[in-house]
């Protein structure tokens, strides 16, 4: 009698560990969805996606099972507890870096369409149209980036009561892109102390296409360390293949050894921060 009810204590309180930890595991994976959420949502609208919050949900669930899946499918195929940690860690990083990708491209294609923007506006004024005006219908005219953001502008202007000043300086600080600020500070100075628009806006295009084009100089004068980069990136692979081929046993080493996976794992973070290195270099400002 006394054996089973022994045995009976014990499976209930394993029972009660186990729904225990899948209660506080899953409110603990629902707390962290709904944060990564949040900030899913604050990137789709930065990048004018037009998810809903239930598609930004459903992406952070998606993150966080894809951080599991890393860990689990490398442990089975690796055997190796450290590789399954380095590719969980990896799989962390995944939406951030796939947001700083296409954020990247967006203000690189912002940056492009700019001078067409400016070159709307000029022919805007030159109708007698308010800058207002001009605004907005770089935002009717044009499409892409540039229409999305200068449509933000006259939204705040029309509908969010702030004035063609203060929606410009938002979107400056916002965005950050180096041409943009130039133009959105000389209109906002305009829109202060007074002046004439159209001349100023007529100086800002031959500016922006004259910086343009010196940037455009200057990647093709960076060509030499891009091509660099791409030394970088292959030589290391194929040196340590060339090492495994020469000494059959290294591999076994590096792949079924603790210290030799964490060797692996050193090597490819240094070559990482290695390319990362490189690609700072390789964004020049003027």
């Amino acid at each position: 009698m006394i054996a089973f009810i022994t045995s009976l204590l014990i499976c209930l309180s394993v029972t009660a560990l186990i729904v225990g930890g899948y209660q506080s595991g899953w409110g603990w994976f629902e707390k962290r969805a709904e944060s990564d959420a949040a900030r899913y949502a604050t990137w789709v609208d930065e990048l004018f996606l037009g998810w809903t919050p239930k598609q930004a949900r459903q992406a952070a669930f998606g993150a966080i099972t894809l951080i599991a899946v890393a860990f689990v499918a490398t442990l089975l195929l690796s055997g190796s507890i450290v590789f399954a940690a380095a590719a969980a860690f990896a799989a962390h990083f995944v939406p951030k870096a796939l947001y700083s990708v296409a954020r990247t491209r967006r203000l690189k294609r912002f940056d492009e369409q700019l001078p067409d923007a400016v070159q709307v506006m000029i022919a805007s004024v030159r109708a007698g149209r308010s800058l207002a005006q001009a605004i907005e219908d770089v935002a009717e005219k044009l499409s892409g980036p540039v229409a999305q953001e200068f449509g933000v502008i006259s939204g705040e202007y029309r509908l969010g009561g702030a004035s063609v000043e203060e929606a410009l300086r938002r979107t400056r600080d916002r965005l950050n892109v180096e041409n943009f600020t130039m133009v959105s500070s000389a209109l906002i100075i305009n829109c202060e102390r007074g002046g004439e628009v159209l001349t100023m806006l007529e100086r800002i295009s031959a500016s922006i296409r004259e910086i343009s084009r010196l940037q455009k100089k200057i990647v093709s004068e960076m060509a030499e360390v891009r091509a660099q980069q791409k030394i970088v990136l292959t030589m290391t692979p194929i040196f340590g293949t060339l090492i495994c081929l020469a000494d059959p046993s290294i591999p076994d080493i590096l792949f079924h050894t603790l210290m030799g996976n964490i060797l692996l794992v050193f090597v490819i973070g240094v070559q990482a921060i290695g390319i990362l290195w490189i690609r700072r270099i390789l964004k020049t400002s003027i």
